[in-house]
């Protein structure tokens, strides 16, 4: 065939053929194909069943792209030399700002579609962000977000819903202990889960459904009553907290509500050893390895961090140690923070940390010493742990300088096309 006469063929593929072949694209490539044409954009940015179909077929062939989502929570002023506190400041809400990193040193400023103000990360699931404003345990403005296509969808107001004017006793009716986000595969279905504190021998079990955009409220027997880690970890069908039962040195148990059968079940935690002055764990929380597996991060007195995987999901003897950290174990450079924070880890050992600002010290002649914290040095820790071998830093990223109110938070998403319209 003469080439003036394929210039004039048109060869014309069924849909079908091509939906299978962009569900085996990368989420990156196929946002940039929805400038083809109209029915292209429709198809990878507006039909949930494409969305499902792209995200079965990278989990099966494990190519989801995983990136890191910054959220930058800035205030205008400090009251008195402290952070406001907006519900009782009247202060106003400063617009949250959101960023996509991508290795080690590319980022991207996403655009936000809304004008909520001071948006917080609250959980993921399949690369949906819940999203709310909140102070402690009070949340309002709810809304689930995909930064990777700007689908968005704001969820109905709660009955538990607390507005800025009331008054401090009604707050504290409204406040919550725990709130989770996640998939029910059998019926297709994604819910919110917040629980109030215990009243008696029951808690308040609050519950959205996303495919039927309805609350409901249950009522179920549990003994969560102690300090907890508020947002759940999501494995298994189920969102995982830590809770610490008040009355002395009651070792902290992990609860998981089933977002199918809507109930509350026991998992084991991990055999903490005992250190030498008969103190355990002063903190546990829970968090899942990428990779699917439920994790706990424990910390002892000595500010060494243990991270703890359930390789068998139920049996308590399939826990296994996998990483500890200390201060010692960072960089020299960073030994000055004030704070650090694992924000997640890998199943071949590598650690992102968030270290949360320095600290510099002065003597006076006296020999008073005083500790200044040094704004905006805020930066992001990779460290390559592996058994009987020293921990390696591997990269760092440090987030832009701000000021020293800012408050960051860290999370990694998977890059995917789901969406769940109303």
């Amino acid at each position: 065939m003469s080439m003036s006469k394929m210039k004039n063929e048109s060869f014309d593929l069924h849909e079908d053929v091509i939906v299978k072949i962009l569900c085996r694209l990368p989420v990156k490539s196929l946002i940039r194909f929805t400038c083809v044409s109209k029915r292209w954009r429709s198809i990878i940015i507006s039909d949930p069943q494409f969305g499902k179909s792209h995200l079965q077929l990278a989990s099966q062939q494990g190519s989801l792209c995983q990136k890191v989502l910054i959220c930058i929570y800035p205030t205008d002023k400090t009251v008195e030399g402290r952070i406001p506190n907006r519900f009782e400041d009247n202060m106003p809400w400063l617009p949250s700002r959101f960023q996509s990193l991508e290795g080690y040193s590319s980022v991207n400023n996403l655009t936000f579609p809304s004008e909520e103000k001071s948006q917080r990360v609250m959980a993921l699931c399949n690369g949906l962000v819940l999203l709310g404003e909140s102070y402690k345990s009070y949340f309002k403005n709810l809304s689930i977000w995909n930064p990777s296509t700007g689908f968005f969808r704001k969820i109905p107001a709660p009955s538990f819903g607390v507005e800025m004017t009331k008054s401090t006793e009604e707050k504290k009716n409204c406040s919550f202990l725990y709130h989770g986000f996640g998939q029910v595969s059998a019926t297709d279905d994604y819910k919110l889960v917040f629980i109030k504190p215990a009243l008696g021998d029951f808690v308040e079990v609050h519950v959205f459904s996303l495919r039927a955009n309805v609350w409901k409220v249950i009522k179920s027997p549990s003994s969560l009553t102690g300090w907890i880690d508020g947002q759940g970890a999501l494995s298994n069908g189920a969102i995982h907290w830590v809770n610490y039962p008040t009355g002395g040195k009651i070792e902290p148990t992990m609860v998981a509500f089933d977002l199918a059968e809507e109930e509350f079940r026991q998992v084991p935690l991990p055999v903490f050893n005992q250190n030498e002055d008969g103190t355990h764990v002063t903190c546990v929380r829970t968090q899942v390895l990428l990779g699917g597996c439920l994790g706990v991060w424990s910390a002892d007195p000595y500010g060494y961090m243990t991270f703890w995987v359930m390789r068998e999901y139920g049996v308590p003897e399939s826990w296994v140690k996998l990483i500890q950290l200390g201060r010692d174990d960072l960089p020299d450079e960073f030994t000055s923070c004030t704070s650090w924070e694992p924000s997640f880890v890998t199943e071949g050992g590598t650690v992102m940390i968030k270290l949360l600002g320095k600290e510099r010290r002065f003597i006076t002649e006296d020999g008073t010493v005083y500790m200044i914290k040094l704004p905006g040095k805020n930066e992001l820790v990779w460290i390559d742990c592996h058994q009987e071998e020293n921990t390696v830093c591997s990269a760092h990223y440090r987030l832009e300088e701000v000021p020293e109110c800012t408050i960051f938070d860290i999370t990694v998403y998977d890059e995917t096309l789901v969406s769940v319209p109303e």
